[in-house]
């Protein structure tokens, strides 16, 4: 889609909360000014962890419009998530996201009545992309929550003859044979969005130049530091980082890798942005503060400053 890339680290939002569940649009320009002190100028909206399908069409839609506004003139993109369980909501979502003024939509097939071949999955992409023709348009790979899982150099193959507008996937998975062909065969002229945040440093190796994550909410920071050092070929220093980032993600594992968990990491670190809705079971009090011993113990909170 012409010259746009996205570069660097884009966050995947988390979406406040009220504490009685409603849709809490308050936070959104302080939230999004805390990111660009990281150095994170880029975000992706109602994805898995922004929980995009737990809310309703008007409440993705709102939450995209504040996005959009506060994000005018200081975010480097604003991509909207608009998958939903049906074509019809995901279409009517990616007409939005063009009337609003988003920089590129994506979306994950439909999870309830899958695609079973991966010319059923193109032609499904197809009428997205036709919504929303002049938007560039990402696959959303993450086969561990859609079921949906066709090697991506297969579905690159015919997806880029057939849907106009594709811009390429987020790829939220951990089969990197897969993501190295991808970037191999089809990197010059599409994008493949890490969305494995464990994998930054490894990803760069082989072509990787943004990277969509949960943890870039609150590990803007180090993970920048990361990607200087990699360009800056002081691998020792990438490292250094990198290690620190996985014995954080290991603590985040003992609580569980849900969005909850690191929505309490949030609100330890940054802001705090409510509960999670129904069916992601909230952190208690003493989850949290046993987080916040673990994450102390470790160094965490000098480390991401």
């Amino acid at each position: 889609m012409g010259d746009f890339k996205l570069k660097g680290l884009v966050a995947a939002p988390f979406t406040p909360f009220h504490e009685n569940g409603d849709l809490n649009l308050t936070p959104i320009e302080p939230y999004m000014n805390l990111l660009l002190a990281d150095g994170v100028k880029s975000v992706f909206i109602c994805g898995t962890t922004g929980e995009g399908p737990s809310m309703t069409l008007p409440e993705r839609k709102s939450l995209a419009e504040k996005w959009v506004q506060v994000g005018k003139d200081k975010l480097d993109a604003v991509v909207v998530h608009v998958g939903c369980g049906n074509l019809r909501e995901t279409i009517e979502l990616a007409k939005h996201a063009k009337e609003i003024g988003a920089s590129a939509i994506a979306s994950i097939p439909s999870v309830f009545f899958k695609p079973k071949t991966i010319d059923l999955l193109v032609d499904y992409m197809r009428e997205i992309s036709l919504a929303a023709p002049d938007l560039p348009l990402y696959y959303y790979h993450i086969p561990g929550l859609t079921g949906t899982d066709f090697p991506m150099y297969d579905f690159m193959e015919v997806a880029s003859t057939r849907v106009p507008n594709l811009a390429g996937i987020k790829f939220s998975h951990v089969e990197t044979v897969d993501l190295m062909r991808c970037l191999h065969q089809f990197g010059e002229k599409y994008q493949f969005l890490l969305g494995t945040d464990s994998l930054l440093l490894p990803s760069m190796t082989f072509g990787s130049e943004a990277f969509v994550g949960s943890t870039y909410n609150f590990c803007g920071k180090p993970c920048n530091r990361v990607i200087a050092a990699f360009k800056n070929k002081d691998l020792e220093g990438a490292q250094k980082d990198q290690f620190k980032f996985l014995a954080m993600v290991k603590i985040i594992v003992q609580y569980g890798l849900n969005v909850a968990t690191q929505k309490a990491m949030m609100s330890l670190s940054r802001i705090d942005l409510g509960p999670t809705r129904a069916p992601i079971p909230n952190t208690s009090a003493e989850q949290k503060e046993a987080l916040k011993k673990d994450l102390t113990e470790m160094g965490y909170f000098e480390w991401i400053n």
